[in-house]
């Protein structure tokens, strides 16, 4: 990917983007989107670069739709990653919500489509997978999450734009060691990694 000096680079997504933004003074939080920040610094000290950590802790799909125009839209960006959906998940798995609310596949790929409808405009737009660090392929949450990462897939695929497979990376690593040792979480022994080491395995 070619980044353009002077560009608008936005990171849409849950917590995994978010990353406690909000309590950190330049409010790029303490997880990848930092460390994109800072590695851009490095190693293109001639170029800059504006980046936008649009990430919500909890955030579902519908939740990322409903703001998408105003947190993503509204900074007139040249660049998007998106990761979302592991809260679609989640949510059928920690007794939190009503069962009427929880997302279905039908929905989220319905909300990840009305997602790209109002990116056209965007020349880059990169999807990256929702991800559960359990090596267990037939773990419940992990299979869901597998579901689910293939309608972001076929939806990336319908509108041409590119995805990246976070779970393949984390997939990777835990082959040596497991996926705890980088993780937070309060769903059985889970999930997602944490903010600064998880995500500079994930660079």
């Amino acid at each position: 990917m070619n980044i353009k000096d002077k560009s608008v680079i936005v990171f849409a997504g849950d917590s995994t983007t978010d990353a406690g933004k909000t309590v950190t003074p330049d409010r790029l939080g303490e997880g990848y989107v930092k460390l994109v920040h800072d590695a851009l610094i490095a190693f293109r000290p001639q170029a800059e670069y504006r980046i936008v950590n649009a990430g919500v802790s909890g955030n579902k799909s519908r939740d990322l739709l409903a703001r998408w125009d105003a947190d993503v839209m509204d900074c007139k960006p040249d660049v998007v990653f998106c990761m979302i959906g592991i809260n679609d998940v989640w949510r059928h798995f920690d007794g939190l919500e009503f069962s009427d609310d929880l997302s279905t596949e039908k929905e989220y790929e319905e909300n990840l489509i009305k997602i790209c409808e109002k990116s056209k405009g965007i020349g880059q737009f990169v999807f990256m997978y929702p991800f559960f660090m359990e090596r267990n392929a037939s773990d419940e949450m992990r299979v869901m999450t597998d579901a689910y990462r293939k309608v972001m897939k076929r939806v990336a695929d319908r509108y041409g734009r590119q995805v990246l497979d976070t779970q393949k990376v984390f997939d990777e690593y835990m082959k040596d060691r497991a996926g705890q040792s980088i993780s937070w979480g309060c769903i059985r022994t889970v999930s997602v990694p944490c903010f600064l080491q998880g995500s500079f395995y994930g660079r």
